[in-house]
């Protein structure tokens, strides 16, 4: 009778363990539907929680520079159209010079060009004072700063130092290395200074009746420098969009590792969850039989 007590008592605590283990699993399994994910906590899967960690890392890195290229994009799209702006009013003001040049235009001809450049000046300096969200595109996108470029209607105005803006540059980092930035500021001081010069000059030349012909190199190289502004412009722009597809792509193939390391196989779990739950009614089923089996060798005695 001892050795069949014995043995009752070690065939319920191995019973009593294996209902445990199988309720802790379908209590994990349980889990894993609800939440979509292979685990819910750390230790159970120590390497795939590392991975899950190291790879919302990396997307959290991709979705930063996402956002800076995107950023940066539109800076550089708000300045091409500004010196598009810029390159239209250097042409205009070259066709005015070439026709104030031939000197077969009359006095009041000259008084509306020369009230035509003026109002060009105008343009040229409300371009160069172009705002984006707050920021001045021109002057190293300081935010809520005063206009870079000076009022050519004030007194004493001179195009040559019209500017008084930040010279500034300002980058976007669009990669993990310190090498990985590109530029996105246009400095104003640098590109427009020609033109409004020549502007100027221009409109004091149709003022005194002077010849506009002595006027068209500065004008040509005003416009030049803008267009070669713009030009780089684009350049950085296609960048921007080269490297905004390459980080989708990455955001892409890294957002499939992380699903694979972390999500679930519904499939699977739910398969594997429909065993457990008929193992453990089984096992229950046996453990019911044992104890009735052991009252009944118990009331022999």
């Amino acid at each position: 009778m001892a050795i069949d007590r014995v043995s009752d008592s070690q065939a319920f605590t191995l019973l009593n363990r294996r209902v445990a283990s199988l309720q802790a699993a379908i209590r994990d399994l349980t889990d894993q539907i609800g939440s979509g994910q292979r685990f819910t906590r750390p230790e159970q899967d120590p390497l795939g929680a590392g991975q899950v960690v190291r790879y919302g890392g990396e997307l959290s890195s991709l979705t930063g520079f996402t956002e800076t290229t995107s950023f940066g994009r539109e800076v550089l799209g708000v300045e091409d159209q500004a010196l598009g702006d810029a390159y239209n009013i250097m042409v205009r003001a070259e066709e005015i010079a070439t026709q104030q040049a031939n000197g077969t235009l009359s006095a009041q001809d000259r008084l509306a060009s020369r009230e035509e450049v003026h109002g060009l000046l105008e343009s040229l300096t409300s371009t160069g004072n172009t705002e984006f969200l707050g920021r001045r595109v021109f002057a190293g996108l300081a935010q809520d700063v005063p206009a870079p470029f000076a009022d050519p209607n004030g007194a004493g105005y001179s195009a040559a130092t019209a500017f008084v803006g930040s010279t500034q540059e300002f980058s976007v980092k669009i990669g993990s290395t310190s090498a990985e930035r590109v530029r996105i500021t246009t400095r104003g001081d640098q590109v427009f200074t020609t033109a409004l010069s020549a502007l100027q000059s221009l409109e004091n030349t149709l003022a005194t009746n002077g010849n506009a012909a002595g006027d068209l190199t500065a004008l040509a190289q005003g416009r030049a420098e803008i267009a070669n502004e713009r030009t780089s412009v684009g350049a950085r722009g296609a960048q921007l969009d080269e490297r905004k597809t390459q980080v989708a792509g990455l955001t892409e193939t890294v957002t499939a590792a992380r699903s694979r390391a972390r999500d679930a196989d519904l499939v699977s779990t739910i398969s594997a969850l429909t065993q457990a739950q008929t193992a453990l009614q089984a096992m229950l089923q046996a453990g019911s039989l044992t104890l009735q089996t052991s009252l009944a060798n118990l009331l022999q005695f």
